[in-house]
């Protein structure tokens, strides 16, 4: 878990040009996610090699947002929507965010942890739609603190959401934050992806990468909580743990006990496993492949980041029904998860 000790903001600029990021569903980038001819959609500005989130954006002249995170030049922002999140010059004291009283009487009160639990979903499986290499993984420190870590397999990248401290990832050895407010204040969905590729070192791609079976069955989580954030449930995602020494059919996690397709899945995965380490040559690394998705605390299916989902009506591969349902996320989620949905 990254402390916050030391943490740093840079800046960095955004030009919207239209809507190349938009969304044929559901306005974040899913269905044909969005991506134009000519790349990624949103041109990016870095001509002063600013990388952290002043929100100037280029273009857009109509409220001039500035959260005071530009160090290299005032942004000279007059928000006029009295939301408190204009109230530097844009000279970088870090701060930023709605210190200033709304309408001079309400008190900021922070989303709910369902918004949060579902954007917190999207931008990591949008980071993985991106870069096929990176993964998803969760820690489970209490029932209320969770966090979601996206990583590559030698956490070489690492970045991580909880519902309090929002995201954050090491620059040069030093904590970078970015808070909920900034997260849900963005113009376009994109905006924060691309900060975080560029403060990372993982780099904006230049071509839409083909959708990994791995990035479809994160982005369905993600579908999921978007579409539940108002049910009466709580939907959430936790991961389900495995032992590769564990017996498949008597498995240590209750999480798989109603799921008996899991069984055959969790097999594959201990021989895999076994089979590298008596390979030997090189460290085996083994990355929890299973995620629960939970309504309440009852368990409704069990997500395997091969593509694969379980539920009690057995397993169902996702990217055939992806490619079926012309690539439409929205279908294949309500498809395999819609007898649970409100």
């Amino acid at each position: 878990m990254m402390s916050d000790a030391g943490s740093n903001d840079s800046s960095e600029n955004f030009r919207s040009h239209g809507d190349g990021d938009s969304d044929s569903t559901n306005g974040n980038g899913d269905g044909e996610d969005g991506y134009d001819d000519n790349g990624y959609g949103d041109s990016y500005n870095d001509s002063q090699n600013d990388y952290g989130y002043g929100d100037s954006y280029n273009g857009d002249s109509s409220n001039g947002d500035s959260y005071g995170y530009d160090d290299n030049s005032n942004s000279n922002s007059n928000s006029n929507d009295g939301d408190g999140s204009g109230t530097g010059t844009g000279t970088g004291t870090g701060t930023g965010t709605g210190d200033s009283e709304v309408d001079g009487y309400e008190v900021y009160a922070p989303p709910a942890d369902r918004f949060l639990t579902a954007q917190m979903w999207w931008i990591a499986s949008e980071l993985v739609r991106r870069h096929p290499h990176l993964r998803i993984s969760g820690v489970e420190v209490d029932e209320a603190d969770r966090l979601l870590i996206v990583h590559d397999e030698q956490d070489g990248v690492s970045v991580q959401w909880d519902l309090d401290g929002g995201c954050k990832f090491l620059v040069d050895g030093v904590v970078q934050k970015i808070s909920w407010i900034r997260m849900l204040a963005a113009l376009t969905p994109q905006a924060v992806v691309k900060q975080i590729e560029v403060a990372t070192g993982l780099g904006i791609p230049k071509a839409r990468p083909a959708m990994s079976a791995r990035a479809l069955t994160y982005r369905v989580i993600a579908s999921a909580l978007a579409t539940a954030t108002n049910d009466r449930y709580e939907w959430y995602a936790v991961p389900a743990p495995m032992l590769h020494e564990e017996d498949p059919e008597n498995p240590g996690c209750a999480l798989f006990r109603d799921f008996p397709s899991t069984i055959r899945a969790r097999e594959e995965y201990v021989a895999m496993t076994l089979e590298e380490f008596d390979a030997g040559g090189r460290s085996v690394f083994f990355s929890q492949p299973f995620w629960a998705l939970l309504r309440d605390l009852e368990p409704i299916a069990i997500f395997d980041s091969a593509g694969v989902v379980h539920t009690v009506a057995g397993a169902t591969p996702l990217m055939p029904l992806y490619e079926q349902l012309d690539s439409k996320l929205a279908l294949v989620t309500a498809r395999v998860l819609g007898d649970y949905f409100p």
